[in-house]
């Protein structure tokens, strides 16, 4: 016997069926469609073909640049000027150091309250060192004996001698000059190897020693050598590779002119 439930499922099973046969042929149909309405490649002759070059302009190329050029000398911006010449000025060096006739033309600096010293001086046992940044002259000096008296007696015992530096003068030590010289106080301006003193109108005594002669130190702390045939600057120095020194001069008739930094005083 045919039952209801048995009949519902027949028809859903072929309801089914032919809505799957419909959408294949309508999917079918559509492709087809899609390739006819593809793009198919034309099929070329075997014609001839020109270039046509269409210029709506009946110009020339000399005349578009003629043309061109007119309109930028026209114009006011785009008008290209030469630049102005650029005046070159050659710096003028101007050398401080004075000639010779103008050093001499100066001549010895003396100080207001110029004196000749009239200080006692033994140049007897005086030695110059340079001792942590100082240039000391000095003596060497030694302790007297000591006596000792024991009991009743007396006795006399020599205590070994005791060498001590007395230092006379603490010279300064320089190499460079300083920007303002100064004047001359005293007649005394420096201390030789030997101890003795320097009086500045001695050039004729050192003057025989040569240019590398050392013949002592000015008050300054500068060195002072022997006779050269440079003038100098206005104090009487120069500069060498070891520094700063005095030069004594035969066109001078004092050693120096001036201090190139400052002295001291005895």
């Amino acid at each position: 016997m045919f039952r209801t439930r048995d009949f519902v499922l027949v028809l859903t099973a072929v309801t089914f069926l032919l809505m799957a046969i419909g959408v294949t042929v309508f999917t079918q149909q559509q492709s087809a469609a899609e390739h006819n309405n593809r793009l198919q490649p034309a099929t070329l002759s075997d014609g001839e073909y020109t270039a046509v070059s269409v210029n709506s302009h009946e110009f020339s190329r000399a005349q578009k640049l003629q043309e061109m050029q007119e309109k930028i000398a026209a114009s006011s911006e785009l008008s290209i000027t030469a630049p102005e010449p650029v005046e070159v000025i050659e710096e003028v060096i101007t050398s401080t150091s004075s000639s010779t006739p103008d050093v001499l033309a100066q001549g010895v600096q003396l100080c207001p309250a110029y004196t000749e010293l009239t200080r006692a001086w033994s140049p007897v046992g005086v030695e110059i060192a340079e001792v942590e940044g100082a240039r000391l002259v000095y003596r060497m000096s030694a302790e007297a004996a000591l006596s000792v008296e024991q009991g009743t007696s007396l006795t006399s015992v020599s205590t070994p001698m005791q060498a001590q530096r007395e230092v006379l003068v603490q010279l300064p030590v320089r190499n460079l000059p300083v920007a303002q010289s100064s004047c001359i106080p005293s007649d005394v301006i420096g201390i030789a190897n030997d101890g003795s003193l320097i009086r500045n109108n001695e050039a004729g005594v050192y003057g025989i020693f040569n240019s590398s002669t050392l013949v002592g130190y000015a008050l300054d702390g500068f060195p002072i050598y022997g006779a050269s045939a440079d003038v100098g600057d206005v104090c009487g120095g120069m500069m060498t590779s070891e520094g700063y020194r005095y030069q004594i001069s035969p066109q001078r008739d004092t050693i120096i002119n001036c201090y190139s930094a400052p002295p001291i005083r005895l």
